[in-house]
């Protein structure tokens, strides 16, 4: 009986992924790609996807949840996700 751990189809999920970038392509919300890094999010690596109108929704690595959410520009530009978790005292 084989007790590894199955890992995901990494090949399913970069197809996936360019899926969704032409699915916005084909939309005309042609994403841009950015990094957050400053003291803002306390030195941390923040990447963040945003699209060519000035409306369009933000997909950012929120640092507290450890995933990526869909968020507003004015959320992330204000913090929101960049918060780390706390730590627990012990």
């Amino acid at each position: 009986m084989d007790t590894t751990t199955a890992k995901p189809d990494t090949a399913t999920l970069w197809q996936n992924l360019a899926d969704a970038l032409n699915a916005l392509v084909g939309a005309e919300l042609h994403p841009d790609f950015h990094d957050r890094y400053g003291s803002g999010n306390n030195w941390q690596h923040q990447p963040y996807a945003s699209g060519n109108h000035g409306n369009s929704p933000w997909v950012v690595f929120d640092l507290r949840e450890r995933a990526y959410t869909v968020t507003t520009r004015e959320r992330t530009l204000a913090g929101e996700h960049s918060r780390p978790r706390r730590r627990k005292r012990r």
